[in-house]
């Protein structure tokens, strides 16, 4: 019986590197009774280095006039770069093809949190620029002869209770006009180590966080990650979970990826519980073939590896 009538307007599910939060996606995406604008692609803005959480603690905690601008001149570089296609000599997510009001809303929401631009070159600007004991010199001598005589705007970023109206409405622009009511689907839209604050910028999500043993984690990040250091992961392993047990929030729903694939008729009752879903809409995807993705550590850790994660890490170790 699903517990609360009224959909939530986001369903956004989160991973921790290869944690297979895929399946679950999958799953939802699969269903069709769900508006997902980006169709599979990460939405990166809230938690990417300068993103969404980094403007926010630069408003109030972490605020200093020079901060708070070098931050928004980096988010302002983030967003560019979120907003293009990818190709082989530069990195993109082409947000503004798939939602084609991106930049526009961008610009909107920067315009929204700023508190005030003063004309002003401070020492970042011109540390930031300098590249070479050449240039940084050329810099302070045309800096000196006053050949620099227009200054960049200094911004100050709004309190943080504004910041984070500005961030919810900003996303009600970019993912709502199409939705036709229906939850919007967002992958990775938020940081799994961080589910709740990194979420707060979308009014009345729900969050799905997916873990997963860690024998078969440290496989896929080895490989895609190209992780080499098996105490660096145990450390790393622990030090997410300390984290993730200090959460206690009614719109954070926690699965293991083992349990949604081998109890997957149960799981998806509390699934779509969680989300008020109906389960019994069909869904396209296939619990098979995320099978194959369990135990892959018989294949590809050494004995040593495995004896190692498995006395370190045995709380967390799947058991059927």
């Amino acid at each position: 019986m699903i517990k609360d009538l009224v959909l939530p307007q986001y369903v956004i599910v989160l991973g921790t590197f290869y944690s297979g939060s895929g399946a679950v996606y999958d799953y939802l995406t699969g269903r069709g009774d769900l508006y997902d604008p980006l169709m599979g692609v990460e939405y990166q803005l809230p938690q990417m280095p300068n993103g969404l959480m980094a403007l926010e603690a630069a408003a109030e905690r972490a605020f200093h006039p020079p901060t708070a601008d070098f931050v928004l001149n980096q988010f302002e570089k983030i967003t560019k770069k979120l907003s293009q296609s990818e190709s082989l000599w530069r990195y993109g997510k082409d947000y503004s093809s798939k939602i084609p009001s991106f930049d526009i809303v961008i610009e909107q929401f920067i315009d929204e949190i700023c508190a005030a631009k003063l004309p002003m070159q401070l020492h970042w600007h011109r540390t930031m620029r300098s590249q070479s004991a050449i240039m940084y010199f050329i810099s302070k001598l045309k800096y000196y002869l006053g050949l620099i005589k227009v200054a960049p705007n200094t911004r100050l970023l709004v309190s943080q209770d504004d910041f984070i109206i500005a961030a919810q409405k900003m996303h009600s622009k970019l993912f709502q006009i199409d939705s036709d009511k229906r939850p919007i689907l967002l992958n990775q839209a938020g940081s799994a180590w961080n589910p709740i604050e990194s979420t707060k910028y979308f009014l009345n999500c729900r969050v799905v966080l997916v873990t997963r043993d860690p024998r078969d984690q440290f496989v896929e990040i080895k490989k895609y990650k190209k992780a080499s250091s098996v105490k660096g992961f145990i450390d790393w392993y622990k030090e997410m979970h300390r984290r993730l047990k200090q959460l206690n929030n009614a719109n954070l729903l926690h699965i293991r990826f083992e349990d949604f694939v081998y109890k997957n008729d149960k799981m998806l009752d509390v699934l779509c519980n969680h989300i008020s879903l109906a389960p019994s809409v069909f869904s396209n995807y296939q619990v098979d073939l995320s099978k194959k993705n369990i135990g892959k550590y018989k294949q590809f850790l050494s004995q040593k590896e495995l004896q190692i994660i498995e006395h370190h890490l045995s709380e967390y170790i799947y058991v059927k």
